[in-house]
């Protein structure tokens, strides 16, 4: 009989513990991705600075709060020489560098934003001045313009 009674008080916390999770299962929520935008024109003229504008947000708020947007900019094929510069925030989520253009070419330009502890790196390309319809259809068939086709990609860590 005492056996039993052993059993019974071993079983007793088991049984109070499994009540106190019992019931709906929490979940952490899940943050919403941060969305980063490039808003560039498709062409340029040599030797005008423009803006370089990127909108980062998430959900519907502006992100205020980024800790890195970094504007990485390149001549198609010549990543090696390109310019890296920190975009400073002007005012709801969009972050800016103003960049002048010295050459003749198809750039490439990719914001690398950390913010809410997510990455996303979205590349938009910019033709600038005289660029022959060649060099264009090339820059397109070799898939330069795929990751803004595709969307604008984000890693998320």
């Amino acid at each position: 009989m005492k056996k039993k009674n052993y059993g019974l008080l071993l079983a007793l916390p088991i049984l109070i513990l499994s009540a106190c999770n019992s019931g709906e299962e929490t979940e952490m929520p899940v943050a919403e991705i941060i969305e980063v935008h490039i808003d560039l024109p498709e062409s340029s003229p040599t030797n005008e600075k423009i803006e370089i504008p990127v909108q980062v947000t998430q959900g519907d708020e502006p992100v205020d709060d980024a800790r890195d947007v970094v504007i990485e900019i390149w001549e198609d094929q010549d990543r090696e020489n390109g310019f890296l510069e920190e975009a400073k925030l002007q005012s709801d989520g969009i972050y800016q560098i103003d960049y002048l253009f010295e050459s003749d070419g198809i750039y490439l330009v990719q914001a690398h934003v950390t913010a809410r502890d997510m990455h996303s790196m979205p590349t938009k390309p910019i033709i600038i001045g005289d660029v022959s319809e060649q060099d264009i259809n090339a820059f397109n068939e070799s898939g330069g313009a795929s990751s803004e086709e595709q969307g604008e990609s984000n890693h998320h860590h």
